[in-house]
């Protein structure tokens, strides 16, 4: 099979050094093809030909309606939670919505994403985990005082000071046990910090900014439990949430009903709930680190994309 996933045209490389989901996505997708015998690359989308490729996936909404106008099929996979804050009569919505009538089907990495479209070319399809590069610690014993890591690039809609991924709860949660916590992500959390200055008066705080991807694996080898009371994710789970589990952490996140984790807690934005869930995971510590790398073993990179070639063979060829 020959397929194109067209470049998400951001100016980030594929695959990306550090920040990058779309990007580290499509890669993840063209090792595997390639890994199953299929010719996979990527190209920018003014550069596809009509005919020249069995499939095209597209991954951004302008650019899969204009291989619509120019009348190259294409297979969407949506990765943009704002269709939901921006709502049904935003620009946002109607050029997704556009994307997907175009499409020959189209992916959505989260449940209420199918629901919320409520159109027939919408079905789940979800994230996956490299565990090749994410493996956990051999011998990863429970220590005293367990460390708690969160990881995620803060904002939402061009505000970088809205707490959308709930770092003020992790911080919460490590305060009211006294537990050392590291926040990381991009250096755009620096905007969300200078807005909550009060964060950094916690002494067990630390920051950490622009982990290349090659350095993600020993940070979360250096905690013990993930932390990730997200409000808005366009991905269920999302990729930190799976790239911690295959590191043999236990999460403690909010993520839609109709996914089935193990190995995590599902706790809301509820302090309390939280904490509830952080002393369960420490009482059953290594069941939780077991269940968690077997989940994630089952959302292998390698194992979705094998579901995928399926979709391709069913809509595509």
């Amino acid at each position: 099979m020959k397929i194109c996933h067209v470049d998400p045209a951001c100016g980030l490389d594929i695959p990306p050094k550090d920040w990058g989901a779309i990007e580290k996505i499509i890669w993840e997708f063209e090792v595997n093809q390639r890994s199953l015998g299929h010719e996979s690359i990527h190209k920018m989308a003014g550069y596809i030909e009509p005919g020249e490729f069995d499939v095209v996936h597209c991954h951004v909404a302008n650019l899969a309606n204009q291989l619509h106008e120019r009348g190259i099929p294409y297979i969407y996979q949506l990765h943009d939670h704002h269709v939901l804050h921006y709502g049904k009569e935003s620009s946002v919505y109607k050029e997704n919505l556009k994307a997907i009538e175009g499409s020959l089907i189209s992916l959505m990495p989260a449940n209420w994403l199918v629901d919320y479209f409520d159109h027939p070319k919408c079905i789940y399809f979800s994230h996956g985990v490299n565990t090749n590069d994410f493996y956990p610690l051999p011998f990863h014993t429970l220590p005293k005082n367990p460390k708690l890591l969160m990881l995620a690039n803060n904002g939402l809609g061009g505000d970088p000071a809205f707490d959308r991924k709930g770092f003020e709860y992790g911080l919460g949660l490590a305060m009211l046990n006294n537990l050392e916590i590291t926040i990381a992500g991009p250096s755009n959390n620096k905007n969300f910090f200078n807005n909550h200055i009060w964060m950094l008066n916690y002494p067990k705080l630390n920051l950490v900014f622009d982990t290349p991807n090659k350095e993600l694996l020993k940070l979360y080898h250096n905690h013990d439990i993930f932390i990730h009371p997200t409000m808005l994710e366009a991905g269920h789970p999302n990729l930190t949430m799976l790239e911690a589990m295959a590191a043999g952490l236990p999460v403690i996140a909010d993520w839609e009903m109709e996914v089935d984790l193990h190995g995590c807690w599902r706790a809301p934005r509820d302090i309390f709930k939280m904490d509830e869930g952080l002393k369960t995971i420490l009482n059953n510590w290594s069941d939780y680190r077991e269940q968690c790398f077997k989940s994630s073993e089952e959302l292998s990179w390698l194992n979705r994309t094998k579901e995928l070639i399926k979709i391709y063979t069913k809509y595509a060829l």
